[in-house]
Formats: structure tokens, sequence, C-alpha cells
């Protein structure tokens, strides 16, 4: 995918630039230096707070997906899963609380409960760019709290050429499995037609395959010890083999009009991720009765269970959308319009055997962070460990949304003016079947003898290997368990017929219209402010499990917000922009909290339920930034923050005396349900810096850089415990990019640290769980053969880093250490 950016000029002959191409009367800048050209105009001449990455970043940088791609901007923060992006924080504020649309429209979402949008199901080939927005206007969506992350697929139009073929494709080699090689490939094809160029064509697909192994080091429940050097200990060790193998296809098509007064579009877009994985897991249960040495890292502990389990899951996500739309002008007036139906979808089938033993007395050694345990009389073997249990699962969810919208707006002298309404109808289901089976009484047991296949040893690092033994044979369980599951070996707990307490099924419906203006006072003061009115209607349907008894709950509830937003734009001079923001904005609740089902204890009085009636989130922003463009593709910028956040959510738990639930009155209920807190407030300081070393001589002038770094400090109140940090807000987020581009070479080198955050709040602060530091270096280059061709290489997790969990504001209580290895790629694009 190839750019450019025309600079025009007087001059009758220019010597030849760094990163450009001579003309007579105009200079053209491609490659990654004219994608950063337009990313920071974009950002300069954006009404609110505006962070742009486009295409050849997404090109240059060696990224898997979207995650991945806005990781590089100020303020945003990933979650990794298995080593890939996949939920991103901004400024602090969890991912599901965010907004995500496509060209404008939102977009939903494919998972079950959650808001989040996992962005690793996109990959960033298709498109033009994605936008972050951190302050929204009032033609925007109210949904974001954190921010707006905004797709935009590619166009014809957003080629020089009128002619557009371009691709590439490459093959990866991976530290951990040397036998799978990935590979990602895309094409795009199209153009511009029409005596004036007036219609414009665009399709694209892309494709990656991945099979990689991650290896994984993942202890339970630490608690307090006093004799331990580490001041606790957990109740068992577990380490794993993961393989899993990741396919991603994109589809992208756009058709466009434009001519005299009416621009007209009707855009598709599609994105399937689909995950076969395969877990194999040794686990040790040995806390009970242990005792440690004088030196608090050796022990002994008796009355331990030794455990093998096998997970075999596939997961399937999808999103389609379509979209048709337009624009008209009359005169000082443009309307605009359009619509949109998405239909996300869901997959999960997976299967989960157990067998457990008794191995007897375990030593333990707490010397490293990565610790041991070992059985005095070694692993038990096949023959020792006894068929425990079997589950199988299958999880459907899919969400239809329509959205229209329609906007006027009125151009004066003094600025502008612009009304719209926008509506989203949603609707979201969920089912989730499970079956369970234990084992039989004697005689009718068996065990893993077999059954087994070869031991496998892992290195949650170089340095520690742990050995799985015996391990699960997936294709001999398979094969025995369809043989034998109608038999006595097998004992089906429960029913697969009718709803489950995860089962839920909702209506969403979201009424909106706005009011804006741009007043521009001078050409250095401008102001923009209006007021977005939204009304959510929900109704929702759950189920309760009573004893094996599902009871239909059938809520709804409805709320107005009132979004007010006004940015003051200042301009001492032409290089210096200076913005002032406030803005309203809200977050609604994860549907896994609105889904009034869940689980009865007749005998203990407990019922554990969700919240239909929670209200949302509801944040109040102030924001200043101080933006310096002192050259071209330059740009110094320095911003700090506050939200002050009402309604943020809880678990909760409360007593209510003569409660009545399905018919049946109780002295005393105990409902465990999520509930809206207080308040909460973040602040944060972001800094960043842009710039290409033009000025340099010869081959340095094709040097560049850029760096950021963001500052958060939150204050979240949970009523019954110590206020606490929000989740996934990092405190310390920074990165740094050298990138290099002279003649026929282009090349990057990125560094990004993202710091420790908290995953959930407990009760308990001490079962606090946290992701820790997290630091990845990655690498490209690439040469261009002639005026078409280019072949290039890449590498990921230079310095192989794993992530790292850990418990309780503890570093030493670790709770994962999962390891992927580096991978390198090889490969090849193309462009007429």
């Amino acid at each position: 995918m190839k750019y450019e950016y025309k600079l025009v000029s007087s001059l009758a002959a220019i010597a030849c630039m760094t990163g450009t191409v001579a003309h007579a009367d105009e200079i053209v800048v491609s490659g990654q230096r004219a994608q950063q050209i337009r990313a920071i105009d974009e950002k300069r001449d954006a009404l609110g707070i505006v962070d742009v990455a486009s295409a050849d970043e997404i090109g240059r940088l060696p990224d898997r997906n979207v995650a991945e791609v806005i990781e590089r901007l100020p303020g945003v923060g990933v979650q990794y899963d298995q080593g890939e992006g996949r939920y991103v924080a901004i400024r602090g504020i969890p991912s599901d609380l965010n907004g995500y649309t496509l060209n404008g429209f939102e977009i939903g979402n494919p998972d079950g409960g959650t808001r989040a949008l996992p962005l690793d199901i996109i990959s960033g080939q298709l498109l033009s760019r994605v936008e972050v927005t951190k302050v929204r206007t009032p033609d925007l969506s109210g949904q974001g709290i954190g921010g707006t992350v905004n797709l935009v697929p590619q166009t014809a139009f957003d080629f020089a050429e009128p002619f557009v073929l371009s691709g590439s494709a490459q093959v990866g080699f991976q530290q951990l499995n040397k036998d799978d090689h990935p590979v990602q490939a895309d094409i795009s094809v199209g153009g511009r037609f029409g005596d004036d160029e007036q219609f414009a064509i665009l399709i694209g697909g892309s494709y990656s395959d991945r099979t990689f192994t991650s290896n994984g080091l993942y202890p339970d429940d630490w608690f307090p010890v006093e004799e331990a050097a580490r001041g606790g200990m957990p109740t068992n060790i577990k380490y794993t083999d993961y393989s899993l193998s990741r396919e991603r296809i994109g589809l992208s098509g756009s058709l466009d009009f434009r001519t005299g007064n009416t621009e007209l579009y009707l855009r598709g877009f599609y994105s399937r991720f689909t995950e076969d994985e395969y877990r194999q897991r040794f686990r040790l249960d040995f806390s009970d009765g242990a005792v440690f040495d004088a030196n608090g890292v050796t022990g002994i502990s008796d009355d331990t269970e030794q455990r093998s389990d096998l997970r075999l899951e596939y997961k399937e996500k999808s999103v389609l959308t379509g979209m048709l739309g337009g624009e008209t002008t009359f005169g000082d007036w443009t309307l605009a319009y359009g619509g949109a139906r998405t239909h996300n979808e869901v997959i999960e089938p997976n299967e989960v055997w157990q067998f457990r033993g008794n191995p007897g007395d375990v030593t333990f050694d707490f010397t490293d962070l990565l610790y041991t345990v070992t059985p005095v009389n070694g692993p038990l073997e096949p023959a020792d460990m006894g068929f425990r249990s079997y589950a199988v699962q299958d999880e459907f969810g899919e969400e239809d949304i329509w959205q229209f919208r329609s906007d006027l707006r009125y151009d004066g002298d003094w600025g502008f003016a612009k009304l719209g309404v926008n509506a989203r109808l949603a609707d979201k289901s969920f089912i989730d079947e499970s079956l369970s089976y234990t084992r039989n009484a004697a005689p009718d047991r068996f065990t893993l003898d077999g059954l087994s296949g070869d031991n496998v040893t892992v290195y949650p690092d170089a340095d520690h290997g742990y050995v799985i033994a015996p391990v699960i044979d997936a294709d001999l369980i398979r094969a025995f368990t369809e043989a034998n599951l109608s038999g006595p070996l097998f004992v089906q707990n429960g029913s697969q017929i009718g709803p489950d307490d995860a089962d839920f099924s909702l209506e969403e419906d979201v009424y909106a219209a706005y009011a804006m203006a741009d007043f521009a006072f001078s050409e250095s003061v401008a102001l923009t402010a209006g007021v977005r009115v939204e009304h959510t209607k929900l109704d929702i349907t759950g189920y309760v499990d009573s004893d094996g008894t599902f009871v239909e709950v059938t809520d709804s509830n409805d709320y107005t917000d009132v979004l007010p937003t006004a940015i003051l734009r200042i301009k001492p001079s032409d290089d210096v922009t200076v913005r002032l923001a406030y803005s309203r904005s809200v977050g609604r609740p994860a549907y896994s909290s609105l889904q009034p089902g869940g689980s009865f204890d007749a005998e203990d009085e407990i019922l554990s339920v969700g919240n239909p009636n929670l209200k949302p989130y509801r944040a109040e922003s102030l924001d200043m930034t101080f933006e310096y463009y002192f050259a071209r593709g330059g740009l110094l910028s320095a911003g700090v923050f506050a939200k002050w956040i009402d309604n943020p959510i809880f678990g909760s738990s409360t007593e209510i005396s003569d409660a009545t639930f399905n018919g049946v009155t109780y002295d005393t209920l105990t409902v465990n349900q999520p509930a809206n807190a207080s308040s909460g407030e973040i602040v944060g300081l972001e800094l960043a810096w842009q710039q290409q070393f033009t000025f340099l001589p010869g081959a340095l002038s094709g040097l560049g850089a850029a760096a950021n770094v963001t500052v958060t400090d939150g204050l979240l109140r949970v009523p019954g415990r110590d206020s606490t940090q929000f989740p996934e807000q990092s405190e310390l987020l920074w990165g740094a990019q050298l990138f290099y581009q002279y003649g026929p070479v282009e090349a990057s080198l990125a560094y990004h640290h993202t710091g420790r955050a908290l995953i959930g709040v407990a009760g308990d602060p001490i079962d606090d769980q946290f992701n820790d530091n997290l630091r990845r270096l990655d690498a490209k280059i690439s040469l261009a053969m002639g005026d078409h061709f280019t072949v290039f290489a890449q590498g990921q997790n230079l310095t192989d880093e794993p992530t790292r969990q850990y418990q309780g504001y503890n570093r030493d209580w670790v709770i994962q250490r999962e390891r992927y290895g580096r991978v390198f790629w090889a490969g090849a694009s193309f462009q007429w």
C-alpha cells in the first residue's frame, strides 16, 4: 500500500530530497514520510482532540492487528492475549468503556458479554487509517469515556493514481514453533473512472494464518504465610503447553460517486477471526500441610493432588457491515445521510477432560521467581491417573444492528452550524449450551492408561523447563469418549435441554439528536460548542438456575443523557495550536452485568444475578493540549486531562428481609449482583514528539524519530474496601521509534512499554490481580526494487518478552508467566 502527498512548488526544478521525487512544479513525498505528514495534518485540522495512525504507518510497523497499531499512539495501552494485542484502554479507562466505530457507524461486538471490541479480529491491511478521538464533538456518539476508535477502510480516492493494484505477501519463522511457518497476504484492486474520474471502486482482501506455541506457568490463589520468604504461597502450580492456529480473513469493498454537489458511497466490510486451540496442562495442588524450612524458600507438603487437563477449543468471531450514504450541497447548506447494517457473530465450542491422582509428598523450592514443586516419588504414571470429569460447551452469540443518521450543516463567514439525528437499534443474544460428565462408582471407572501421549517439556522462560507428564493424547481421548459416552463410564450431570444461566437476549435502542456550532472569532481563536442528547431503551431477558430449574426473568430500563461539549482553539501562530475542552460522555454497562440471569441457592438462600437497572458510567472531562508543528512532518505536543466518573460498577452483596423469589418467601435473602458505586477520577499527562531530520546532510537526512509518554493517576472508590486504581489503567505508558527513509531504503525500530495494570477489582485487595509491565521491541526494513516492487523483512518481540501477571500488589506472587518467543518475517509487496 503506497500513498503520495503533493506539495506544490513554484520552482522550475527542485533538487532531489530524501523520500521525495522531484517534478517541475511539485514535490511528491511518498512512503512512510507521506503518511506521517498526513496523520499530523489530520490531527492539526481536527476540531476535537484526535490521534491518527494512517496507512503506511500500518504497513511500516510490524503489527499483526489494529490493537497493536494504535498502541503506538499516546495514551493507548493494550492487553495482550497469547502474544497478540486484543483490547485497548485509552487514557487509563477500561476497554469496555470506549466507543468503536467503522466509518463513523458503531461497530458493535461479536463477543458475548462485553462491550470491549477485540481488535485482534481486524487486520490493518485494508484500512486507510485508524482515528482515536479523545475529545469528541457533539456529532459523534456519546459512548466512549476513554475515547473512540474509528476504523476507516480505504477507497480508490485515497490513492494518487487513477488505477490501483497493490498487495503484499510474507512468510514467518518462529522461535518456539520452527516447523510451522505463518503466512500473511493482502491485495487491493480498483480505480477511478469517468470523464472527471467521478466514479471510484476498490476491492480488497487480506489473509493471515499462524500456528504457534506458547509455554506458561500459572499458579493460583496466593495467601499469606508468615514463614515464607515471599510472604505467602499459592495453592498450586500449573504449567501448560498451548498450541494455537489463528486465521484472519478480511474483505473490503467501496463504490463511490462524486460529481457536482453530490457524493454517494456504498461500502462493505467483513472480518473473520478463527482460533483453534490445544491446551495441555499439568497441575499440582500442594498447599495443605505445607511446611517451610528455616530459609523460607524450600519445604515439603503432604496431602497433594496431581491433575492432567486437556482443553480443545475453537473460536470464530466475525463482523459484517454494509453502509450506504452520501451528502448533497445546496449553496451554503450540506445535507449528509447514511445507514448501516451490521451482523456480528461468535461461535465457541470446546471440550475439557480431567484426570486426577495422589502422588504423596512433594517438595517445593521458591528460590527462583519461577518456582518448582516436585513429587518425592516422581510424577504419577498414566495408570495412576483416574478419570474425573468431561465437559462439552457450545457457545453462540450474535448481534444485529441497524443504524441511521442525518446531518444538516450551514456554512457562513463566521464558521458553521450543524444539527442532526441518529438511531442505533441493536438486537443481541447469547446462548451457552453446556453439558458435563463425571466418573461413575467402581468398577465402572477408567484411568489414563492407554490414552496418554509423549511427555512434553515447556519453557516459561529460556532457563526453566517443566515436564508435563502424563500427557493426554487428544486423538485417543476423543475416540474413547465418542465410543463410551453413552455407557457406564461417563455419568451425565443435569440436562442439556433448555436455557442456561449465562443465556440472555436483549434489545438496546439508542436515539440521539445534537446541535453544534463552530465560531471563528478571528484567525487565531475559534470555539466549537454544542450538546448531544441520547435516550437509551433496554429490554433484556435472562434465566436464573434454581437447583436445575431455569426461571425466565425479563426486565427493562431506560435513561436519557445530556452531553455538552465545548472546545476552544487558540492559534497564537500558524505553527501553534492550543485546545481547551470540556466534554461529557457515557459508558454503558457490560451486557454480562446487565443480564438478569444467574443462580439461586435455595438451601443457603443466596441469589446471584445481574442488574438490568444499572446506570451507565457518566464522565465529565477537562482537557488542555499544546501542539507545536515546527516542521513538515514534525510535531511537539503536550496535554493534560482530568475525568470525574460517576456510577462506577462493582460487585455488591445485600441482605433483604421477607424477600420473595419464584413464588417463595424467605426470611432473609442474600442478593449478590453488580451495583453502582459513587465516583472515581483519573488525571493524566501526555507528551509526544515526532520529527523528520531532513536538515541533516546526505543519507543522514533519511532519519526520523518519534516518542511519546503518558502518565496517569486514577482513584476508584469501591464500597467495602480500600479505593483502588481503574482496571486496565497503566500509570506509565511510553514508546519510541527510530525510522529511516532514503532512496529505496525504508526501516523502523519501535519499542513500547505498557506499565502494569489492574485486571479486575476483587472483594479483598489481596486477591486483586495485575498485568505486569510489558515491553516490546519490533523492527522492519524494506528495499524498493524499482518503481513497483519492494522486498522487506521484519522481526517481532525481539527481546523474547513474556506476559506476566501477579496477585495482591506483590510482584513476587506470580499467577502467570507466558512465553511466545520471537517471530521473523520476510516478504514482498507490489503496486501499480
